[in-house]
């Protein structure tokens, strides 16, 4: 059968815009439930296909591919003149991810997980009532263990339940505070989910979007300060899409061929006869004697809260939003048919803030950080009859195989029957998208003033990596390698000297910027691990990712013995060439703990509204210390204040 969807299907064009507009329920805020389709306007029967279930790891107690891929319920605001409205609510709820196992506790927004698609049309104002009715202490068992003398072979990260483990002291009181951040909305700071701001339950969040940008998926996620890492494990995500005119107009797939695809990672507990109950378990690995903390990975992959499900598609183009909702873990997704990789199966049509010019295949992987949102676009006409599989993978590993050092015991992600019919439909890939975006280069960006600099370092004294703000700074008088201090030799040979202004939240500066202005950020990562960034208040374009050796930064000192030196430049990935708000700092794939490469990653950040926000690294389990806040002011206020560039 077709995916299980949230809504009927609406014509196209100005009258589907008007049904978007105006909502189709009958309250504010009203859910639209989930409801099989096989019947409903514009469905198409699918009929039988090939695939079926398959066992998984033995250690993981689960079949893949039993249960069929779950669509998010919708939820559309009513119409109210001159904006929209909404209210979603936020309640604890007991939630099925695989039928072979019982139902998880989890935190939600209106008690499914992932929350609710909210659906808007672009160029409405949207005011939402952030209802926090959450009851219980948050329903997550923090543990972690330790590799006393490096990374173990076999992880316990790989495996389900607590044995070999301890608590995390401080979790399991975590009472429920909450503070919703909308993802890659161009809203002020007022607007934007601070995340000190919390509201208890009772309590509600009043938020005011613009809501004027590209048609796009964004998604919706708590920002509770310290405890988002524990907040959006327990549940606390959904998808946000906006549509305009711009897109109605290309014609794609729609309905039940327009399917979001939010990805996530979990581990669950186990009784005492080693069956799976429903409570989520956090487990990380802590490295050596200085108990170093390795990225979160856990062995269920989830797909709109399902593990490992199944699609039925029609031998036709289909259009997927896939949303990285994990806390920290890559995915490096490939389509397989037959056990082997197809290229350019997959076409990206959009990027984390709207659709791009043109559709770009992707021929290798398509690797996705935590944060980040593509579209793109698929053809099953040509595999009619046939399974497909979308699979994570590691670089340098056969893609399908299994990797227990990398925390990949079960490298599927879901399987997709395709039915064997005559291909049907009249749908055309286009040759151009969107007419709006142009494609930034370096000439299109101020030069009349200094970049920032980010430098991501691994940990020193303290068992996590650091996000350090650097400024430019004359050598004369330097001593190398000092703390805090970084040279830079960049590819005509040119050498900037950078010196390390801030790393903790509260260090006191902050990167202060001139609302409406463009600015050049360098994010160089000096660690063994990437990282992906993510900016409030603003989006921005990626100009360039570069190779650098990093074997002069002294770990020890802290700072440089010789420059960090380019050695080659590196191509942008398919979905790196859009709009951003979310860029991965480092080499994808499988990263060796002595590396020697690092990378540059320059970007053209636009500041459209004002306020006070955060830059960060969006792995969860470092945004608690890997943060600093960001201030966006009218320009004027910052010449009458004896302010500009630089920091606050």
């Amino acid at each position: 059968m077709e995916p299980t969807a949230s809504e009927a299907f609406e014509p196209s064009g100005l009258n589907r815009r008007a049904l978007l507009r105006c909502g189709t329920m009958a309250g504010l805020g009203a859910l639209v439930a989930a409801a099989p389709l096989l019947k409903s306007q514009g469905a198409v029967a699918v009929a039988a296909s090939a695939g079926g279930p398959e066992p998984s790891a033995p250690e993981l107690k689960l079949t893949k591919f039993r249960d069929p891929l779950r669509i998010p319920p919708v939820l559309r605001p009513r119409d109210r003149g001159d904006h929209d409205e909404l209210t979603v609510r936020m309640r604890t709820a007991d939630v099925t991810v695989h039928s072979e196992m019982p139902p998880v506790t989890m935190w939600t927004y209106e008690g499914v997980f992932p929350g609710p698609t909210i659906k808007t049309v672009s160029g409405r104002p949207l005011r939402v009532v952030w209802e926090n009715r959450l009851s219980g202490n948050i329903p997550v068992k923090a543990v972690d263990f330790v590799s006393p003398t490096g990374r173990a072979p076999d992880p316990l990260t790989n495996y389900p339940g607590t044995a070999g483990t301890q608590e995390v002291a401080g979790v399991a009181g975590l009472e429920p505070w909450a503070a919703v951040h909308l993802h890659g909305m161009l809203t002020g700071g007022g607007n934007d989910g601070w995340m000190e701001n919390l509201i208890g339950p009772g309590d509600v969040q009043l938020s005011a979007y613009p809501n004027d940008q590209a048609a796009t998926t964004l998604w919706y996620h708590d920002h509770t300060h310290h405890v988002s890492r524990f907040s959006v494990y327990a549940g606390l995500a959904g998808l946000f899409l906006s549509r305009n005119e711009e897109e109605e107009a290309l014609g794609l797939p729609e309905g039940a061929r327009d399917v979001p695809l939010v990805l996530s990672d979990r581990n669950f507990d186990v009784d005492e006869s080693g069956a799976l109950v429903g409570r989520l378990v956090h487990k990380v690995e802590m490295i050596g004697p200085q108990k170093l903390m390795r990225a979160h990975a856990a062995p269920y992959t989830l797909v709109n809260g399902v593990v490992w499900p199944y699609l039925d598609v029609a031998p036709r183009w289909y259009r997927f939003r896939i949303a990285n909702a994990a806390n920290s873990r890559m995915y490096r997704l490939m389509l397989l048919a037959d056990g082997k990789p197809v290229p350019g199966a997959l076409k990206v049509i959009g990027t984390d803030q709207g659709l791009i010019d043109k559709p770009l295949a992707v021929e290798g992987a398509l690797n996705l950080s935590p944060g980040e949102r593509v579209d793109v676009l698929v053809d099953f006409s040509a595999f009619r009859g046939q399974a497909l599989k979308l699979v994570n993978t590691l670089e340098g590993i056969v893609p399908g195989a299994s990797n227990k050092l990398n925390d990949l015991l079960e490298p599927d992600v879901m399987q997709f029957r395709v039915a064997d019919q005559r291909p049907s439909g009249r749908f055309v890939l286009p040759e151009a998208l969107s007419p709006t975006f142009k494609r930034l280069t370096h000439e299109d960006v101020p030069h009349d003033r200094a970049p920032r600099w980010v430098v991501v370092v691994g940990p020193g004294s303290t068992n996590v990596p650091e996000l350090w703000e650097m400024e430019e700074v004359d050598p004369a008088g330097l001593t190398f390698p000092a703390a805090g201090v970084v040279q830079v030799r960049d590819a005509e040979g040119a050498i900037v000297t950078l010196r390390r202004t801030a790393t903790a939240y509260d260090d006191g500066n902050a990167f202060t910027v001139a609302h409406g202005s463009t600015e050049v950020w360098k994010y160089l990562n000096l660690a063994a691990s990437p990282h992906p960034m993510h900016i409030h208040l603003s989006h921005f374009q990626v100009l360039s990712r570069e190779n650098y050796d990093i074997s002069g930064f002294d770990r020890a000192t802290r700072g440089s013995s010789r420059p960090i030196a380019f050695k080659a430049a590196a191509a942008l990935e398919a979905h790196e060439l859009g709009e951003k708000d979310v860029i991965r700092v480092g080499t994808a794939g499988q990263i060796g703990p002595n590396a020697t490469v690092g990378e540059l990653v320059t970007v053209a950040v636009r500041f459209p509204v004002v306020g006070r926000g955060v830059h960060h690294c969006h792995m969860l389990e470092h945004e608690q210390h890997m943060v600093r806040p960001l201030v966006v002011s009218p320009a004027a206020h910052l010449q009458a204040g004896g302010g500009g560039h630089g920091h606050h």
